[in-house]
């Protein structure tokens, strides 16, 4: 039975014959469109499913009663639908493409959030979160980046990539301050409509946009994704790498208000966190035809164990900066690396499957970070100790990508 990576060749040779139509060609028409299609879906679903969440949440609070831990405990259970069901998705975006599950995800986005503007329920608030756990799932880069794949190879697929995660990166800009503009002019109510709206109109975008199928033949079955050992050994990498992220944005600000910094700077200073990934994306590609993308992604880890290990002195407002800005960089990189690595040793055709698989143990760990770094700091009345650890986790990622590269064969890592 052939491979994910030899269905690959077989397709890629296919692309000029027109009884074989495997993956489009780079210069497809519609290729744009379908690019920036998704970026705005990205932006939309993050900014609303997301970023929106904590606003939402305190004004749930206030006009229903509800204690921040029913509230957190909702979207906490959203988090873990997006992770239990990642592998289930991946692998039917492969299969389906993205057009119905991509597209009815916002829909379905829109409709989690227009039964949270309808209910005063606790029960039925809970269930709208568990929804709107699916449509993150359905929405998230991970199926935009899967859907992209199936029609963009090559560095046209990077660059493509690149776009996505920009544009998708302005998500917190452009979706706190609007959603806090809709809740001081109409409510909890008007505000989760107004959002709903926008999913449901992304969704409907997305379906006329978006191709009907995936990359394979219709009606052929693809090649099954089968985990090897360095695909496990990607994915432990990524899961440490991803508990360093969440762990330093969740104790950048009050380490910094602890150390006796105004809170204007101390906010200015988190929002810098975010602010390099921006640049860490750019940077991306042209250090990716330098380096390549194991060795580049081994720098990142790197990087995120010398950003957390700075941010253990915040006397040195120099050093703190600089230490933001390093594991910005290597932080907002990672989101196309994880990506790169992928497309390149599975190929398009089980990069949904993947995926997946590697999201689930990504994103449980995510999800449980915030209670594993307060339960440390409850233990150690210091973020100190947890910074240490952190930067060790980003070593560990290090180590264990270096045995994943050993087990690498062939020309798989290089495969576009």
């Amino acid at each position: 039975m052939l491979r994910a990576y030899e269905w690959e060749r077989v397709l890629r040779s296919g692309h000029d014959r027109p009884d074989l139509p495997g993956l489009m060609p780079e210069s497809t028409r519609g290729q744009r469109s379908l690019v920036w299609t998704l970026a705005v879906l990205t932006t939309v679903s993050y900014g609303a499913l997301y970023y929106a969440q904590p606003l939402l949440a305190v004004a749930a609070e206030h006009e229903r009663g509800w204690t921040r831990t029913q509230t957190g405990l909702a979207f906490t259970l959203a988090l873990l639908v997006t992770a239990l069901i990642a592998p289930a998705v991946g692998r039917a975006l492969d299969a389906r493409g993205g057009r119905v599950l991509v597209g009815g995800g916002a829909v379905l986005g829109g409709l989690a959030f227009m039964l949270l503007a309808c209910t005063s329920s606790y029960p039925a608030f809970v269930l709208g979160w568990l929804l709107a756990g699916v449509a993150m799932a359905l929405t998230f880069y991970e199926a935009a980046f899967t859907v992209l794949g199936q029609q963009v190879s090559g560095a046209a697929r990077t660059r493509a990539t690149l776009t996505i995660t920009l544009v998708a990166g302005l998500a917190s800009t452009i979706f706190v301050p609007l959603t806090t503009a809709l809740l001081s002019v109409g409510a909890l109510r008007a505000a989760l409509l107004a959002l709903a709206a926008l999913l449901a109109a992304v969704g409907l975008l997305a379906w006329r946009v978006l191709p009907p199928v995936g990359g394979g033949r219709p009606g052929t079955p693809g090649p099954a994704f089968g985990p090897d050992p360095a695909f496990a050994r990607l994915t432990l990498a990524f899961t440490l790498a991803r508990i360093v992220t969440v762990g330093v944005g969740l104790q950048l600000a009050p380490l910094l208000l602890a150390a006796g910094y105004a809170p204007g700077l101390a906010a200015a200073l988190t929002g810098l966190l975010g602010l390099a990934a921006l640049p860490g994306r750019v940077l991306f590609v042209p250090l990716l035809s330098r380096l390549g993308a194991l060795p580049l992604t081994l720098v990142l880890f790197v990087g995120l164990a010398m950003g957390a290990l700075l941010l253990h002195f915040p006397a040195s407002l120099m050093l703190m900066v600089v230490g933001i800005v390093v594991f910005g960089l290597a932080s907002g990189a990672l989101t196309l690396a994880r990506a790169e690595l992928l497309a390149r040793r599975y190929g398009a055709l089980t990069f949904g499957a993947a995926n997946g698989q590697m999201v689930r143990s990504v994103n449980l760990a995510q999800a449980f970070t915030p209670l594993g770094m307060g339960m440390l700091f409850t233990w150690t009345g210091s973020a100190h100790v947890s910074l240490l650890l952190l930067a060790g986790f980003a070593l560990a990622a290090a180590g264990v990508l270096l045995t994943a590269r050993r087990l690498g064969a062939g020309g798989r890592w290089t495969q576009a």
